[in-house]
């Protein structure tokens, strides 16, 4: 018998960046960000995101929550202006925003900001990023560190993925399936793994749910639908939800690059019964809360 999503979840953006106006202005110290600047150095890509444009967004969807970070800087000093300004939003519209904090497991001092994103009000980590941060990949190494510290937490984490094959865009990287197999296989193990979500898909990994290994590596894992418009055609998310769970499976913008209603052909192919999990169900059973508690009184939107 299939299992029906949490009855009250609401509708959840999974993967929302905050990006003010100042950092996307040219001259910013985002600027200085070699991965900021290949991912925003087109001529319509620096869109700025601030937290009443985000609920906004939410509104016209007809969404209740998003789930929010700020950018993967390598720069430690520029991932705390982003905590910061994250943890903002979060007391600013908290019946609205759920703050995700970003750190660099490559640099010094992540633990101890990991400590004040905490008592700042974030409950979790992402968007984590190979390419973008310089961090290993490895079994062992500082990534596995991190997220043997999240799991420890028991906080979620956002780690961004990318297809091995395909057409090449700004943003890709290099952290796809067959490189991060390793660790997933070296973390998914044990009492207590991490909670972790692979964006985008997670570079297609769950596409190969058909080997009896990979699709049980899966059902530990979630994965987002960040940027499936751009990716692949709709029924690429549904073939995931299929072979993996539809609970594995969570609906996520990618906005400012993107916005909800990029999603709704998709989110109109769904019965009922996975509609509800990727637009809520599979959020909170990532995000470790329950339908009905955790949450401030009021979620606004389209609840």
């Amino acid at each position: 018998m299939k299992r029906p999503p949490p009855a009250t979840s609401g509708r959840i953006d999974s993967h929302v960046h905050l990006l003010p106006e100042r950092l996307v202005s040219r001259g910013s110290p985002a600027w200085a960000d070699p991965w900021f600047q290949r991912c925003h150095a087109g001529p319509s890509s620096a869109r700025p995101s601030d937290p009443g444009g985000i609920v906004a967004a939410l509104d016209r969807a007809g969404f209740d929550r998003a789930v929010v970070m700020g950018w993967p800087f390598s720069d430690p000093e520029l991932c705390r202006v982003g905590n910061e300004e994250v943890a903002q939003a979060v007391r600013d519209h908290p019946a609205r925003i759920i703050g995700l904090a970003t750190v660099n497991p490559s640099r010094p001092g992540w633990a101890d900001e990991l400590d004040r994103a905490a008592a700042l009000g974030l409950t979790g980590v992402g968007e984590l990023n190979h390419d973008a941060q310089g961090f290993g990949l490895e079994p062992g190494g500082e990534l596995h560190a991190l997220l043997d510290t999240c799991a420890a937490r028991d906080w979620p984490v956002l780690l961004h993925a990318s297809e091995p094959v395909g057409h090449d865009y700004p943003g890709k990287g290099t952290a796809h399936p067959g490189r991060l197999w390793p660790l997933l296989e070296a973390v998914l193990v044990g009492a207590q793994p991490p909670r972790l979500c692979l964006a985008h898909l997670g570079g297609g990994l769950p596409l190969y749910g058909h080997m009896p290994e990979v699709r049980e590596l899966c059902r530990r894992l979630w994965f987002d639908c960040a940027a499936l418009p751009l990716l692949y055609r709709p029924g690429a998310a549904s073939q995931v939800g299929r072979l993996c769970g539809w609970d594995r499976l969570l609906l996520g913008s990618d906005f400012p690059r993107l916005t909800l209603e990029r999603y709704r052909p998709f989110l109109e192919t769904l019965a009922a019964t996975a509609r509800g999990w990727v637009e809520g169900g599979s959020a909170l059973s990532w995000l470790g809360r329950s339908a009905t508690e955790g949450w401030p009184e009021s979620a606004g939107g389209g609840g």
